[in-house]
């Protein structure tokens, strides 16, 4: 900001954004401002002086003096955006679980927990606790506990409730890190839980002692599942060879866990088979050559060495002689006693690994497993399908689901359909959305500041325990959440509660730490035509001055003024919008509101007079910002084109996700064999995923040449370019355009020429 002879401006040399002051005349810096605690935030200048915010306060720099004075600001406002509302959560409740008889469901929305029923009755407010969050709840197969994860000062702990009476009992304690998930035996006696310490650990019901069982060193273990009788557990494990690997362990007697899978290959999805005969996963060993990946299929392990091959040869054979019909058993043989217990079982260790069978089905997207009776439930090619082992043939249980939540019977599932919660039987045959579940009374009341602490303080817990250096880069955090906390009484909005935590994660000076805005009243738009070209004010008439040629076959990228068939030239005058008059001042965009892919038709001419215009019709755009990029790629080129004397390319990569991909493969490949050099721009590339075949692409080498008769030599890899190349930045090259740059530069690719970039 330019005062006189002086320049205002911030800086954060001093460890926080200060306003600083740099004389013309002697060419000194000085320090304005000493706040020493919150940023210098939004500086603008003024009659008289700068006005900037810092620490939720206005204050005045006096132009003359450099003193400072804070503004004493009274507002008469009703704080709208305070008030208590109500919020429906039929259709946007978070996780749910069944109740042992399935007659109930517990879901969880805003924080709280509702129970509703499967079909008859009610919803229950479970939980009204609008200063604390309640999530992912859980009913305890025997249906005495309901369970969910609250917190507990700095942490989440596991909760127990009474159905009956609502009193809770707190189970775990100081657990000191985020419980990512838990589950309950299927006796009801101990839940296993892992956490980001990357533990896996159990909580006795009854006494409320946790048992370590294991670790990841790498990552917490995943697809953790309990067997039918409550003494195994499966897990997956991820090695340092980034191969992720199947395990047992006993949750009583604790025996060293078990690696039941090679580190040679990735596996995933454990689960038993409810009568301990199986131990089903997935692994990716089919490699398929055309993107270089590997699929998975379904394998079985074999628990006990007295376990048939599931898919041992089959031999009918006719009974002898006098033979006897086997007795079939009684209905009450068949049916298991309620309180029957599932009898322990047997695991033999020795040769489990060797036990290993390879269920039928091609190679695919398998995941999402789960033991059912005599069969395997799982989710391939978005749908649910179940393998049974004694018909050894896959069915279709329901197309268009691929998680769910099975039922404590095994013999039912819950699932998302369009927003509604519904069920299915695990049987062949299930129409997606049939049955739903009435989620109409999940409601709950809203305190807009009471929900904005709640949330701070889970913002600030997740940086805790996600952040990926836990001495959170020497800043102290407890110190942190106690600076910004007084501030919060002062939001009024939403968006003020994203400022807050934006400016308390900003503390760690890290890239790649965002705050996603929540719900705010949107202002409703109408959206404008528009025809890909520039207007230009000729008296009282328009003409088009630029027409941007883009590219027709991608609807991303049409022209509508140069589709085919719309005689429309640079130089015309547009004299009436879909029979209405176009004369300035009016603007040429208030006669396209709302005409975004519809039919309009245009009056134009080469002069400003209706005697020989043309009627053309028109498909108006909703943006024009893929032609102006174009225009300007096609701009670039052309001058590099035209500087090197046809010598050097141009390729310019807007980011490194499928557009950039596009972009760089699209323009390199067609120069890679005619340029004798490279310029690749990588300004303003938006970022997207890590760009490492991007620069691998650019920088293989030429390994051989073909010679054929009659044809230039051909080389191998097909687009290799061994000539000079440089590559553009600046500061608008962000995240994956860091990298790309960073690569480009390790791999000894060539200079890099321009500003420093985001990063």
């Amino acid at each position: 900001m330019w005062l006189g002879d002086r320049i205002y401006f911030t800086s954060d040399r001093t460890g926080t954004l200060e306003l600083f002051r740099y004389q013309l005349s002697d060419k000194t810096t000085t320090q304005v401002t000493r706040f020493g605690g919150f940023d210098v935030l939004f500086p603008s200048r003024g009659r008289g002086g700068v006005i900037f915010e810092c620490g939720g306060a206005l204050h005045v720099m006096d132009e003359g003096t450099e003193q400072l004075r804070q503004l004493d600001i009274t507002l008469a406002d009703d704080r709208p955006w305070l008030r208590p509302t109500w919020h429906d959560g039929s259709k946007a409740f978070g996780s749910f679980a069944p109740s042992p008889s399935g007659k109930r469901v517990l879901v969880e929305f805003r924080g709280d927990v509702f129970s509703v029923p499967e079909q008859h009755g009610q919803a229950q407010h479970l939980t009204r606790t609008p200063k604390r969050r309640e999530r992912q709840p859980e009913w305890s197969p025997d249906g005495t506990h309901q369970s969910y994860l609250a917190e507990v000062g700095d942490d989440y702990e596991l909760i127990l409730r009474d159905p009956a009476s609502g009193a809770e009992r707190q189970l775990t304690r100081g657990t000191g890190a985020w419980i990512l998930g838990y589950a309950w035996s299927p006796d009801s006696r101990r839940i296993v839980f892992t956490d980001k310490g990357n533990r896996l650990q159990v909580v006795d019901v009854a006494s409320g002692t946790t048992t370590h069982l294991d670790s990841g060193s790498e990552a917490v273990p995943t697809s953790v599942e309990w067997s039918a009788d409550s003494q195994w557990l499966s897990y997956v494990k991820l090695g340092r060879n980034g191969f992720h690997s199947v395990w047992l362990c006993e949750a009583t007697e604790r025996p060293a866990p078990l690696q039941v899978t090679s580190d040679e290959f990735d596996d995933a999805s454990p689960t038993f088979d409810p009568d301990g005969r199986y131990l089903y996963f997935t692994s990716a060993r089919s490699y398929r050559h055309d993107g270089f990946r590997f699929e998975r299929q379904l394998f079985a392990l074999l628990m006990r060495r007295d376990v048939a091959n599931p898919l041992a040869p089959r031999d009918d054979t006719e009974p002898g002689p006098g033979a006897s019909k086997p007795e079939k058993p009684s209905k009450k043989e068949k049916e298991p006693s309620k309180d029957a217990k599932p009898a322990r079982w047997r695991i033999d260790r020795e040769g489990l690994a060797e036990r290993l069978v390879r269920l039928p089905g091609a190679a695919g997207d398998y995941g999402a497993l789960s033991g059912v009776a005599d069969g395997l439930l799982f989710a391939k090619g978005g749908g649910l399908h179940r393998y049974d082992v004694k018909k050894r043939k896959t069915e279709s249980v329901l197309p268009g689901v691929t998680r769910y939540r099975l039922a404590h019977d095994r013999k039912q599932l819950l699932y998302r359909h369009g927003g509604a919660l519904c069920r299915a039987k695990v049987a062949p045959g299930q129409k997606a959305g049939a049955e739903k579940i009435p989620t109409d009374g999940v409601r709950v009341r809203v305190v807009p500041q009471e929900e904005w602490a709640q949330m701070y303080a889970d913002a600030w817990r997740i940086m805790r325990d996600w952040f990926y250096d836990p001495r959170m880069h020497a800043v102290d955090w407890p110190a942190m959440r106690a600076k910004y906390a007084p501030l919060l009484q002062h939001a009024s909005h939403r968006s003020d509660l994203d400022f807050l935590l934006g400016e308390l994660i900003g503390e760690l000076n890290c890239g790649h730490t965002y705050v996603s805005p929540g719900e705010s009243p949107r202002v409703p738009r109408v959206p404008v035509g528009l025809l890909g070209c520039e207007f230009a004010q000729a008296g009282k008439h328009y003409r088009i001055a630029s027409i941007f040629a883009g590219e027709n076959w991608d609807e991303r990228t049409r022209s509508p003024l140069t589709e085919p068939g719309v005689d429309v030239r640079e130089g015309d005058f547009v004299l009436a919008i879909d029979g209405r008059d176009l004369s300035a001042p009016q603007s040429p965009y208030a006669l396209l509101e709302n005409t975004v892919g519809r039919q309009v038709e245009l009056l134009v001419n080469a002069r400003p007079e209706r005697t020989g215009a043309r009627r053309v019709v028109v498909r108006p755009i909703a943006s024009e910002s893929g032609l102006r990029y174009l225009a300007w790629v096609a701009r670039n080129r052309a001058l590099v084109d035209k500087l090197s004397g046809g010598r050097i390319g141009y390729v310019h990569v807007p980011n490194t996700a499928i557009d950039g991909h596009r972009e760089l493969f699209r323009g390199f490949r067609p120069l890679a064999r005619v340029k004798q050099a490279l310029i690749i721009d990588d300004r303003y590339n938006g970022g997207g995923w890590i760009p490492d075949r991007m620069a691998m692409a650019l920088g293989q080498p030429v390994l051989n040449y073909w010679a054929r008769r009659g044809s230039e030599l051909g080389t191998t890899p097909g687009f290799a370019f061994e000539g000079p190349r440089a590559m553009l930045i600046n500061g608008y090259s962000s995240s994956g355009g860091d990298a790309f740059p960073f690569y480009f530069r390790k791999l000894g690719l060539g200079k890099l020429i321009g500003k420093r970039t985001w990063g």
